[in-house]
């Protein structure tokens, strides 16, 4: 029987994202989410998810989007732009980077604030994972291999999508950002494996990141090879408020329907495919 985690992540970022997770989680297939401890939203956030506890909870940690630090931009100069803010994309982290002028050392400092946050909540988490996935990144990857054994965290996500899904269809600066992001998940397997972090076999979500909608849903879930997979969704109550602080072109609402969705309900259980956190995996 194929396991499957279906992880919403962005929770905290605003209220039209954590009533859709709560949402998909009491009346959909959502099964997971990852709190954001810099999201405008947080502690509606944790407030509501306290009143889901099959609620599968992680951490997603961000170094992007526009968001403030949970430290002060004075503690951290090297992570923000002139508006005390951190960048928009990842593209300008990793230029920061190349350049030299990312401090580790301040990396280090506000994941640890960003963590400890979370965990003073008293939540049960059970994994980590990151805003676009930079926790994969070979600097930072070491990073949060220390503070994932710091707070006794040992579930992860690492999103190695299949090079080969939707290889002729997708769009393709999304297979290159697939592919790249692809090939530091596997580099990383290797320290997942020597610290004994545990993680899905299988990742989705990378080429219809923002676009999972209910037919690439049902098209994904018809493919899925034997194993435990993550399914990343990021669903919203609506599409037009999101679009309105968030210039990322994603479907927030699309995503949100397809959780809800009875056929996609009727797929999984005709495919005998049984849902799960991260918390089920050894």
């Amino acid at each position: 029987m194929n396991r499957v985690i279906i992880n919403a992540d962005d929770f905290g970022i605003h209220t039209e994202v954590n009533q859709a997770v709560i949402e998909a989680c009491g009346q959909g297939v959502l099964t997971s989410t990852s709190l954001l401890a810099n999201g405008p939203a947080f502690d509606q956030a944790v407030d509501l998810v306290r009143k889901c506890p099959k609620l599968g909870i992680g951490i997603h940690l961000s170094l992007v989007g526009s968001l403030p630090t949970v430290l002060s931009a004075k503690e951290v100069p090297t992570l923000v732009q002139s508006d005390g803010l951190l960048p928009e994309s990842y593209t300008e982290v990793i230029k920061r980077a190349c350049q030299g002028k990312l401090d580790y050392g301040q990396v280090y400092r506000e994941f640890d604030a960003q963590m400890e946050k979370i965990m003073a909540t008293g939540l049960p988490i059970d994994h980590l994972d990151s805003h676009q996935h930079l926790h994969v990144l070979p600097q930072i990857w070491s990073i949060v291999q220390s503070l994932m054994m710091k707070y006794g965290i040992h579930r992860l996500r690492i999103p190695r999508e299949a090079y080969s899904y939707k290889v002729l269809s997708a769009n393709p600066v999304r297979i290159a950002g697939r592919d790249g992001l692809t090939y530091l998940s596997r580099k990383a397997m290797t320290s997942v494996r020597r610290l004994h972090f545990t993680t899905t076999d299988f990742f989705w979500g990378m080429v219809d990141g923002g676009h999972m909608t209910e037919s690439n849903l049902h098209y994904l879930i018809d493919r899925l090879p034997f194993g435990t997979h993550e399914i990343m969704m990021h669903p919203g109550r609506s599409t037009a408020v999101l679009s309105q602080s968030f210039a990322w072109g994603y479907h927030w609402q699309d995503e949100f329907q397809a959780l809800l969705s009875p056929e996609i309900r009727r797929q999984l259980e005709a495919k005998q495919i049984e849902l799960i956190t991260y918390g089920d995996l050894p």
